[in-house]
């Protein structure tokens, strides 16, 4: 993150995908966090120690933890990885997290309580145990250690033809008078023998033989209960009170971590042309966000569009400098594009802002990817009186929208013909222009202008006649900024000829506006 930026912490889901940055921020740090609810902690107390690798095609880091260190972490958080990247040239890093947690002896002891009492091959059977000390026993007198002598305790078979178990996780018994179990004197007794313990017929095979068939039954009755809630283990390098044997419970997660976001990019489409998208973009234009193909093929494309990332853009809001935030939403094109779903009429002769965005609730955005550009309506503009207005309304074009109106100016018409007089005329001019990305507003200000006008008054200074009449004008001519008119039009009737100079208010009102 920056300097300035507040720290994020952003909780992750299987398969889910993680920018390593964005605006003002960078990912720092992997880490566990312990919760304080009732459930975390009861779930917690399960277990005395917890182990968690982290795998990546560059990263490998294990650690351990002991419960009761958790307390002492800052914020309960448990760092398993400092972030720095892999430097490798891929656009994701594929990650997995597991963690090992091991139950206590004291659980184990509950679990073990519970299949004697509900197991139908648990019977009561006597175990040879040693005598504990006499309590009022001076420490410095040296004596024999007392004979193991067999104590009653229910145990359970393995299996119907397979020896009885009697290695036990619960330690602290309630008979005061019993010990710990004889090992060596239980190893004469067939009762207790297994088959392998014909090929080694060591002390430490005998009691690790029993530890394993025990754990295994605890561990059936835990995953009859709930799927994958533990598993024993045989571990060689497992703690010693654990005899080379531990039941443990195991889970991972995997994630992606998006390196190269950069990799996305805007395209457009217009006039079956595809190209990057430039600072502009026509209002008819397919837009499209794409993923370069040297990534696309690594990238998990799908992950990206659901929660969390969202798709966002920005437009103006107002004449006061307000903006506004919509969602967009995005539609398949190939396997490296999706269509941006957006009516960009809406948006003519305005700058938007395209955001891709890791949004975390109630805290913050992540800006990964942005991009501005301006909307306009690019290419043959073309307006006609009247037939414009009904188009416009029919395909609900915008009213910004430089085609959306046409303009009819009432104008003066000079005559250039001998014996002719100045007359009013109303003029309908069919105008043609073309907006570029160099001009993009080019027929907001210029367009050539063929033209239908209605002249009025007398064809002549020296008719004879009194009433005015009206003459039809063929003309042609250029239209300045939609408001002003000039032209040269030709009455077929009497072979008139004139010069238009026109104006329309409708059009010029929004100019005086603009210099107000």
């Amino acid at each position: 993150m920056s300097e300035t930026a507040k720290p994020l912490r952003l909780e992750v889901t299987q398969n889910g995908l993680l920018p390593d940055g964005g605006e003002q921020h960078r990912l720092d740090r992997l880490v566990v966090h312990f919760k304080t609810d009732g459930v975390s902690l009861s779930a917690l107390s399960l277990f005395s120690r917890l182990r968690f690798k982290v795998e990546s095609s560059a990263v490998q880091a294990e650690t351990e933890l002991l419960k009761e260190n958790i307390e002492k972490l800052p914020d309960r958080e448990f760092v398993l990885v400092r972030w720095r990247g892999d430097d490798r040239p891929e656009p994701i890093s594929n990650l997995k997290i597991t963690v090992e947690a091991v139950y206590t002896a004291e659980f184990l002891c509950l679990q073990e309580g519970a299949l004697l009492q509900s197991e139908q091959d648990a019977t009561l059977q006597d175990v040879p145990h040693h005598s504990p000390p006499p309590p009022n026993q001076d420490p410095t007198k040296t004596t024999l250690p007392a004979a193991p002598r067999p104590f009653p305790r229910r145990v359970l078979r393995d299996g119907e033809s397979g020896p009885s178990l009697i290695y036990t996780f619960c330690y602290n018994s309630a008979d005061k008078a019993r010990g710990g179990i004889a090992w060596s004197e239980a190893q004469k007794d067939h009762r207790f023998l297994f088959e392998e313990d014909e090929k080694d017929k060591s002390l430490r095979a005998f009691r690790q033989a029993h530890k394993r068939a025990l754990s295994d039954r605890i561990v059936r009755r835990l995953n009859d209960r709930f799927s994958s809630f533990g598993r024993s283990l045989v571990s060689e390098t497992s703690e010693p009170d654990y005899d080379n044997v531990r039941v443990e419970v195991k889970d991972a997660l995997s994630l992606s971590i998006v390196k190269s976001v950069g990799s996305l990019l805007l395209v457009e489409e217009a006039g079956g042309a595809v190209q990057p998208l430039a600072d502009l973009i026509d209002q008819d234009a397919e837009v499209a966000l794409r993923l370069s193909y040297p990534h696309c093929y690594q990238f998990p494309y799908g992950s990206i569009m659901k929660s969390p990332w969202v798709f966002e853009l920005e437009v103006p809001d107002g004449k006061d400098g307000k903006t506004r935030k919509a969602k967009v939403d995005l539609g398949f094109q190939d396997g490296c594009t999706r269509k941006l779903l957006v009516p960009w009429k809406d948006y003519l002769n305005q700058r938007v802002t395209f955001r891709v965005i890791y949004r975390v609730p109630e805290r913050a955005d992540i800006v990964v990817f942005n991009d501005s550009f301006n909307v306009y309506n690019l290419g043959l503009i073309t307006t006609a009186p009247v037939i414009t207005e009904i188009v416009s309304a029919a395909q609900k074009a915008s009213p910004r929208d430089v085609e959306a109106t046409s303009s009819i100016p009432v104008s003066f018409a000079l005559p250039i013909s001998p014996n002719r007089s100045a007359s009013v005329a109303v003029t309908f001019p069919f105008t043609l222009s073309f907006n570029t990305r160099t001009f993009p507003n080019l027929a907001e200000y210029f367009a050539v202008a063929p033209s239908v006008s209605l002249i009025a008054g007398n064809a002549s200074t020296s008719s004879a006649e009194e009433d005015a009449n009206v003459r039809l004008a063929l003309g042609v001519g250029v239209n300045l900024a939609r408001a002003f008119h000039f032209g040269y039009a030709w009455a077929p009737s009497d072979g008139g000829r004139y010069i238009l100079l026109g104006i329309s208010i409708p059009d010029l009102l929004p100019l005086l506006k603009k210099g107000e």
